[in-house]
């Protein structure tokens, strides 16, 4: 089962970096071009350097932005600006943030996670399809600077909150290692535990826990794809640090496990409301407000969309479930009753026509209707939350959601804590 190990973290050194909150961004793959560039103006030692650098047009093979990645992580370890711990541990983190006008409270840990080998049992499993560019990008950037820059996000159970325990008994006494608030108004709190026996008992109380990937699923695949270069380059001296990738871990009942919806942006939306009349219910209200309050009245139901299109709300419920069943080949029923397969396969693949590159994602619904308003999109699909216990049985059942199922809120800051491997 899963196998977690203490690691030698590396972070800003506060004599060097006083501010941390100055430092840190959110993960990568939620950055637009803007907040890139904002994150460069604000530090810089910003760690968005090195998680997503700049292109230039003078840039080539031997000097791009993956390469300058690999520079930066160099120098700024050789000029102190981050520093290495000189034993290894590991990292408690604290999240407390405000959802839907209710604070909220997430506990969890970063550790290194052993990647699972071809033909073992699986200790971790993903729930979402990856794609060849993503990874394409993250391996060119792993093997230029050999650390994972962000954890990996995973979820285990925990029903007896064991993980509280610790926390309470043993961390929150402490002083914290950074202590910061973000620009969403969220205060981050990290720890370094180096006591062996607490180590010791929480890589036991792991040690038959399953492990679902929540964020991550690209740089989880290309670490296995850079320890597979790296075991053909040297089969006999692979270095153990190879099999192991930053991950934090939260129980999967934490009150602050939040997962939103991520809604679908349509560009080329020459679609009528009436094509989805064959296999939906299609009920038009007044605005955006009545349609998250109708959606969320029926999130238990499958099969249930809103749409704003030609500056209209409608409210779509599945009506004709055994035709649906037949538009969907693959897979049990727990994926065939998925909210966001039901609308690839069904009302996007066989009754709108939409295409994948036609497809834009975007988790708050203002800003979405706002982009069909400008005319930047021609309509948006609304959807209602995946659930915890859907992730985790079509995980286990070795299936995979269409890509942005879920988005897990709030996003682990990028710059806490880097793994050099």
């Amino acid at each position: 089962m899963a196998k977690i190990e203490p690691f030698a973290g590396v972070h800003y050194n506060l004599e060097v970096v006083e501010d941390i909150s100055k430092v840190v961004c959110p993960p990568y793959d939620i950055i637009d071009a803007g907040g890139q560039e904002q994150f460069y103006q604000r530090h810089a030692y910003n760690i968005i350097r090195l998680i997503l650098g700049k292109d230039f047009s003078a840039d080539n093979d031997r000097e791009n932005k993956y390469t300058r990645a690999g520079g930066y992580l160099e120098e700024w370890l050789r000029r102190g600006v981050l520093t290495q711990d000189n034993e290894r541990g590991i990292y408690f983190y604290e999240q407390v943030f405000t959802h839907e006008r209710e604070k909220k409270t997430r506990l969890g840990v970063i550790a290194l996670m052993r990647l699972d080998d071809d033909g073992q049992d699986r200790s971790v499993y993903p729930h979402e399809h990856t794609h060849t560019a993503p990874k394409e990008d993250r391996l060119r950037l792993l093997k230029s600077v050999e650390a994972n820059l962000s954890p990996i996000f995973t979820v285990f159970s925990d029903p007896k909150a064991v993980l509280e325990g610790i926390f309470k008994k043993h961390v929150f006494p402490q002083k914290p290692l950074f202590d910061i608030v973000d620009d969403e108004d969220i205060r981050h709190r990290l720890w370094r535990v180096t006591e062996e026996t607490l180590i010791g008992q929480f890589k036991e109380f792991l040690g038959d826990k399953q492990l679902f990937i929540a964020d991550g699923h690209h740089r989880h695949e290309v670490a296995r794809m850079f320890r597979e270069l790296k075991r053909k380059e040297s089969p006999a001296g692979l270095k153990d640090s190879y099999n192991y990738i930053m991950t934090y871990l939260t129980p999967l009942e934490d009150e602050g496990l939040c997962i939103l919806p991520t809604h679908r942006l349509i560009k080329n939306a020459a679609f009528a409301v009436e094509d989805l009349s064959s296999c939906f219910d299609v009920k038009e209200v007044p605005g955006a407000k009545e349609l998250s309050a109708a959606m969320k009245e029926r999130q238990e139901d499958v099969g249930v969309f809103g749409l704003y299109k030609d500056h209209h709300f409608y409210l779509l419920k599945l009506s004709e479930k055994r035709a649906c069943n037949k538009m969907i080949q693959e897979g049990p029923k727990d994926y065939k009753n998925l909210d966001v397969v039901i609308l690839h396969k069904v009302a996007f693949d066989h009754l709108c026509k939409i295409a994948l590159e036609d497809i834009a994602y975007e988790i708050d619904l203002g800003r979405a209707v706002a982009e069909v308003d400008s005319g930047a999109y021609g309509a948006v699909f609304v959807l209602n939350p995946t659930k915890m216990e859907q992730i985790r049985s079509i995980a286990l059942g070795g299936h995979v959601m269409p890509q942005k199922s879920t988005y897990f809120y709030p996003k682990l800051l990028s710059g806490l804590v880097i793994n050099k491997l």
